[in-house]
């Protein structure tokens, strides 16, 4: 025992060894980088029961009703969240007016319709519950009032209304009571200028978004201009000498302030062969510009289309209350509804991550007992818990790792639920209690968490019900062997009783799983997984379950892309359009559901 006192102990440590799972606290109120598909309904083209011809724009009111405009109807119909039909605005409203091209619609925090009709020149207004209002403008022309190609329209918070001329290249602007009040824009290159414009979106700050070319123009309400920033895309394939170009042809905001852009292909002059390369786009904005997130909208091919894409160059869809959106295909008369997701959990933005550190390890001169100084660094907590492990052989395994552990001088009370966050702490260790070998080169690792964190920080996503399968809550990435691994370290430091640490290996301790191997050198096995999901609240997910998450909305196929942004540690690798992970993860990690 004396040669053990005198050699120098290793003064290793590990920092942070208490990992959890998908903590990015800087990003935890952010929504997920996905709207998932939530349904799409189509109409057939009977005039009654709400159903589509050609169908054009389309608006959500605060109260989530759908309004969506029908060129070869003449019509308005509404719809309830669900798609359910409910009530149509038909012509020979406001004593004998009538639709032609209804395009760009919108609704104002009352509820109150805006539709822009471009063959009328005109934007009619409605209540919500169809009751005509009013009509701005009706001459055609380029004088004040007077409105030429009317293609979409948008309203301040201030009440002013903002219309989009395509025909003259221009902004005309209204007061609530449709008195024109200004114009600016008019066609040219410069910055201030308009060129073909083909959508409008009014922020909650007051300013004007204007989809133009391959650009979003953003000027304020008095038609200054602010800046411009990219929204296209160029995809791979090319037709002859030229690629193929997404470009914006529908914007709006939602109530946070985001920005969806919804984009076609544009080719002019040219047949397309291959619709199914060609679905429609959508991409969402942060207000400076920012890309946060594009998808492809699946199984909504164009064509074949010859020349100017006319069929998706107009405003095409609407953001409800919550932030999801709501796409209007004229060619298969579709409406498809991408809900807007959030993390199951919200945890305030400044939760942060305790940050336990070794400070310091000495032992005491012809003495077994080790001084271990340590601290915790949590910028928001005052209490965390914390505790010791310490390692034979300097290496952090199974084999080498000592569970029971003999404390003196009290210090034990330095470790444990409640111990104070940012200042010093020492506990010390019997060494010569504690060991029957003269090997003197130890680990020791201090692991810590805060009262807001469990085991492990498991991001939940919701795939709704479908082909027979009830909504399903289930883990968005799967949980891999390391995962289990940083769970099994903490109820070893904390001596958890339903274990037992013997010869390198884990067993459960009394119980169902008494005497069953739980985890060794290998990894945990299915004894062990069992042990942790009840230490987690949830279960294992089945594989049919796995399956329909994966196929998403379309039954036998997995459809995913690489995510953008909002990734941790590489998870997920893969998302589909419910934001299930689709990666290629093998055959050791498992999704799983929670029991709650």
């Amino acid at each position: 025992m004396q040669r053990l006192i005198k050699r120098q102990f290793l003064l290793g440590y590990l920092v942070g060894v208490f990992m959890l799972f998908y903590s990015n606290r800087a990003q935890a109120q952010r929504p997920q980088d996905n709207w998932y598909l939530e349904q799409t309904w189509t109409k057939t083209m009977a005039a009654t029961n709400g159903g589509f011809s050609a169908p054009y724009g389309v608006a959500i009111g605060p109260d989530s009703r759908i309004y969506v405009g029908d060129q070869g109807l003449g019509k308005i119909q509404v719809y309830l969240p669900n798609g359910t039909f409910s009530f149509a605005i038909t012509n020979t409203f406001g004593e004998g007016q009538s639709f032609s091209q209804p395009r760009g619609m919108i609704t104002d925090k009352q509820g109150n319709l805006f539709v822009a009709d471009y063959g009328r020149n005109a934007v009619f207004v409605f209540t919500k519950d169809g009751v005509f209002v009013r009509k701005i403008g009706g001459v055609s022309g380029s004088a004040d009032g007077q409105l030429n190609g009317v293609i979409d329209v948008g309203v301040a918070l201030t009440g002013e209304v903002f219309v989009l001329e395509q025909g003259n290249s221009r902004v005309s602007v209204f007061d609530n009571n449709g008195v024109f009040v200004r114009k600016w824009g008019g066609a040219g290159s410069l910055e201030g200028q308009l060129s073909g414009p083909r959508s409008l979106a009014v922020s909650l700050t007051g300013d004007v978004l204007i989809c133009q070319g391959e650009v979003v123009k953003v000027f304020n309400a008095y038609g200054v201009f602010l800046k411009q920033f990219d929204c296209y895309t160029v995809r791979s394939y090319n037709y002859g000498d030229q690629q193929i170009r997404f470009w914006p042809i529908s914007i709006r905001i939602d109530a946070s302030g985001l920005i969806c852009v919804v984009k076609a292909w544009y080719l002019l002059g040219k047949h397309i062969d291959s619709p199914n390369c060609f679905n429609p786009e959508w991409s969402v904005f942060q207000l400076d510009g920012t890309l946060l997130e594009t998808q492809t909208l699946i199984n909504a091919p164009l064509g074949p289309i010859s020349g100017y894409p006319y069929r998706m160059a107009w405003p095409c869809h609407a953001i409800d209350p919550n932030g999801s959106f709501l796409i209007n295909l004229y060619d298969t008369r579709q409406q498809t509804v991408f809900r807007r997701t959030f993390r199951e959990q919200w945890l305030p933005l400044n939760n942060a991550m305790p940050m336990p550190a070794v400070t310091g390890i000495q032992q005491r001169p012809n003495s077994p007992l080790v001084d271990i100084d340590y601290q915790v660094t949590d910028a928001d907590d005052t209490n965390v818990y914390a505790c010791v492990m310490l390692f034979t052989n300097a290496t952090q395994s199974l084999a080498n790792c000592m569970r029971s552990i003999t404390f003196a001088e009290g210090t034990e009370t330095n470790l444990g639920a409640v111990i104070t966050a940012n200042q010093p702490h020492r506990v010390t260790w019997n060494a010569g209690a504690d060991l029957n070998t003269k090997l003197g080169d130890f680990r020791v690792a201090v692991l810590a968490k805060d009262s807001r964190q469990k085991l492990l920080d498991i991001h939940y996503i919701r795939i709704p019900a479908d082909r027979g399968m009830p909504e399903l809550k289930i883990s968005r990435s799967p949980l891999v062997p390391n995962d289990f691994m940083q769970v099994w370290w903490w109820l070893l430091a904390t001596q958890d009783t339903g274990i037992r640490l013997t010869g390198g290996k884990i067993y459960g301790a009394g119980g169902a799983l008494d005497a069953k191997l739980l985890c060794d050198a290998t990894g945990t096995t299915a004894d062990g997984r069992t042990y942790i999901y009840a230490k987690l609240n949830v279960r294992e997910a089945t594989s049919q379950e796995v399956q329909f998450a994966k196929e998403g909305a379309l039954a036998g196929n997995v459809n995913q892309w690489s995510p953008t942004g909002f990734t941790v540690a590489g998870r997920p690798m893969k998302v589909n359009e419910y934001g299930f992970d689709t990666g290629s993860w093998g055959t050791s990690a498992w999704w799983v559901v929670p029991l709650y």
